[in-house]
């Protein structure tokens, strides 16, 4: 029989996802002990951390335990829980991410944040960004990696200003290969780190995922470019739960079909960083 290991390898590509999902399937083997794998054993195990997770936390975790329930040829599944979608998510404001910058004085602290803002992309591909991975063609620097969650290989472009901090940051931290280097033995800095830069300098509600929504709500309508933008490999991802209702844009589309709904005043503009 395929061990869980070598089932997990097949299964899940990347490194940090089959940690993830192996701590799971650890603690779940240390609860449910000699007794029969179930249904009911499974669904028991479920509630137990519906108690303690959020639903959508708690999807990752369902999704670790059916492999593990997968590779033993048991046939009983988790049922995944529906994930939590906000009806008014935030978005970032344009003078709202100015004054972050403002208040963040260390280059590198400034440097991942406005990675996180330009491109859109998850923290575990932001903090791994190298030198090999930045293209200057035309004029614009962009970073075309492949992403560490779905091998999506991205065109993430930068603004001229992120473009400039970066190249002379760069040069003055002597950086010869990972941008933001971790101050370990990792070659960089932990996916969370962004998190906590957040945190530190009083990011008030924004996290990555702010800006990815931001990004996502504000793009054109071209679906296409907004993937190789942020790392998306399936639009149906994005629509539900990062791009946000822009009501500006809702009024202009309902005006053009249905008519005017109110008197003609300036154009609109989509909320968020322009």
């Amino acid at each position: 029989m395929v061990t869980w290991d070598a089932f997990l390898r097949s299964k899940v590509p990347n490194l940090e996802t089959r940690k993830r999902y192996d701590a799971v399937v650890k603690s779940f083997n240390g609860w449910w002990g000699s007794r029969p794998l179930t249904d009911a054993t499974v669904q028991e195990y479920r509630e137990k951390l519906l108690g303690h997770y959020k639903p959508n936390s708690l999807s990752n975790m369902v999704a670790a335990i059916n492999l593990y329930l997968e590779s033993k040829g048991v046939e009983a599944r988790a049922r995944r829980p529906p994930k939590e979608i906000a009806a008014n998510p935030k978005l970032v404001k344009a003078d709202e991410y100015a004054a972050l910058l403002a208040r963040i004085p260390n280059a590198e602290e400034r440097l991942a944040v406005r990675l996180l803002h330009d491109t859109g992309l998850r923290p575990s591909d932001a903090v791994a960004v190298r030198l090999s991975d930045l293209d200057t063609t035309d004029g614009i620097t962009s970073v075309r990696k492949r992403t560490r969650k779905t091998g999506a290989v991205t065109d993430s472009l930068l603004r001229k200003e992120t473009a400039a901090e970066l190249k002379a940051y760069v040069d003055a931290a002597g950086v010869t290969d990972f941008i933001l280097r971790g101050e370990t033995d990792k070659p960089h800095r932990h996916r969370t780190w962004p998190n906590a830069i957040l945190r530190k300098h009083g990011a008030e509600g924004i996290t990555p995922r702010t800006f990815r929504r931001t990004l996502a709500t504000n793009w054109t309508e071209d679906t296409t470019s907004l993937m190789a933008q942020g790392g998306w490999t399936d639009s149906k991802t994005i629509f539900p739960h990062y791009r946000r209702n822009a009501r500006a844009r809702h009024v202009q589309a309902f005006e053009k079909a249905v008519g005017p709904a109110r008197d003609p005043e300036p154009e609109d503009e989509v909320q968020g960083y322009r």
